[in-house]
């Protein structure tokens, strides 16, 4: 009897030292469950709440907290991966600095001792809302990782400033993998990380091609000193063309990059050698990208090179030329393109008129009119169209005449741009014009008056009524009752 009573005080006792320990243990799980049960919140006071209380948690309750995510497969993190992810939201403002730091501490203690990868991933993610430099000492293991390499980077490049730039180069050094070196290296190519420049050209050698491809890029993005011959080998041993590595396209970047550093001499004199050297059609894209470099770098200046390139019988290079001088269209500028107008090929001419309307150079109206009367359809479907691009009442009367002898596909055309023109001026002009023109053109002038509600143009609109034209009469009919009369 003595025994049993002994066994049982024994057995109790252990009871009580185990429901001890789980209370040591998880010293704040009923209020954190409680916090839990509280979420998703109603409203935004209720959210404040409950943000307010997981914050009063401390650094160990808040450790605490992070513990309790569940390995995958083995519970419900939906409310608490909301609470966590909700509150580092929610102490990122700038008026919560202890809560962060606070927030810190906790989240490092429980980024060692978690050992679940995806409650680590997770963790990582949510200090891109709230994390500084203070916790790159504890991201640095991360970055020789593979598993989370990529997290951890992300969260440094969020943080900036040196500290972060120095553990990535760190790491560099000593990665082993190929997964962590792409992270690395992209990353610190992005920030332009001068220091790394040495580091990364080593990698160009690489035979994983994903590898010398980011690296190579990441070498466009520093435009280092020693870079440029590197990235232009490159580009030759692929010549200039494409290939896994992307090293043309990198060299290109690098040029382009090059181009916004003073001198640009440099960038100048590899973007000419690039349009010097690439040549047939399978290198087109090569020299366009070169003259919209040279372009950049020259801006105003740029006219007589576009000028010349405009001329070039390779039909996408030449409407590139166009598309780059609209983008640096000044009044110099235009009258220079409005003369070379006049001296090109109808094809060209129609593509110069094109570029000026959608530059919205007024001082090309005279070309445009004069366009009107070309001997090129082109030419003159270009100047149509450049007359409503520009809103042009100083054309309305040279579009209407030439309406009289035109076709009718391009007196259709004329009557879409005259719909277009916004002018008290031109119902008016139409009804005086239709007098006397083609039944054609009678009959799309009035739809024009029609559409344009032109009430004020009653009188002569009820003249063409007695047209011998039935075609005009019912046009006519139809106008009147468009307009309400």
């Amino acid at each position: 009897m003595n025994m049993m009573k002994k066994l049982l005080s024994i057995i109790f006792f252990l009871g009580c030292i185990s429901v001890n320990a789980q209370r040591v243990q998880h010293p704040y799980a009923a209020r954190i469950n409680r916090i839990l049960e509280r979420l998703p919140a109603g409203n935004q006071e209720q959210l404040d709440s409950c943000m307010m209380q997981i914050g009063s948690l401390g650094a160990a309750g808040l450790t605490e907290m992070a513990l309790m995510l569940h390995a995958p497969g083995k519970g419900d993190n939906t409310r608490l991966q909301l609470a966590l992810s909700g509150y580092a939201a929610y102490i990122s403002t700038a008026s919560r600095e202890e809560m962060r730091k606070t927030a810190m501490l906790a989240w490092s203690k429980a980024l060692t001792v978690t050992k679940q990868a995806e409650n680590k991933i997770f963790l990582i993610d949510q200090l891109q809302l709230f994390g500084d430099k203070r916790v790159v000492p504890v991201l640095k293991q991360y970055l020789l990782q593979p598993r989370f390499c990529d997290p951890a980077v992300r969260v440094l490049i969020h943080i900036g400033g040196s500290e972060p730039l120095i553990a990535m180069e760190a790491a560099l050094e000593k990665v082993q993998s190929d997964t962590c070196e792409i992270c690395l290296i992209k990353a610190l190519g992005d920030l332009r990380y001068l220091a790394a420049e040495s580091a990364i050209i080593k990698r160009t050698q690489s035979d994983n091609p994903v590898l010398r491809r980011t690296a190579l890029f990441a070498l466009a993005n520093i435009v280092g000193g020693d870079s440029g011959p590197v990235l232009e080998a490159a580009a030759e041993k692929a010549g200039y063309g494409y290939d896994i590595t992307g090293a043309t396209a990198a060299y290109l970047l690098y040029v382009a990059n090059l181009g916004h550093q003073w001198p640009t001499t440099p960038a100048m004199t590899a973007a000419t050698n690039l349009l010097k050297r690439c040549k047939g059609d399978s290198l087109e894209h090569v020299r366009i990208a070169a003259l919209k470099i040279v372009a950049d770098v020259l801006d105003y200046d740029a006219t007589n090179t576009l000028m010349i390139a405009a001329d070039s019988k390779d039909h996408k290079y030449s409407a590139a030329a166009l598309v780059f001088a609209a983008r640096i269209m000044n009044a110099a500028n235009a009258e220079a393109w409005i003369q070379k107008a006049e001296r090109v090929d109808a094809g060209k001419r129609a593509a110069i008129i094109a570029m000026l309307a959608n530059s919205k150079q007024r001082a090309a109206i005279s070309l445009f009119t004069k366009a009107l009367k070309d001997n090129d359809p082109q030419v003159r479907m270009a100047a149509i169209q450049a007359a409503g691009q520009l809103q042009s009442i100083e054309m309305l009367s040279p579009l209407l005449v030439a309406m009289k002898t035109a076709d009718t596909s391009t007196a259709k055309a004329i009557g879409d741009v005259l719909l277009t023109i916004r002018s008290s001026e031109v119902p008016g002009h139409i009804a005086v014009a239709m007098q006397h023109a083609p039944s054609f053109m009678q009959v799309i002038l009035l739809q024009v008056l029609a559409q344009k509600q032109a009430v004020g143009q009653e009188r002569l609109i009820r003249l063409l009524l007695n047209s011998p034209d039935p075609a005009v009469v019912q046009a006519a009919k139809s106008t009147l009752s468009a307009i309400g009369l």
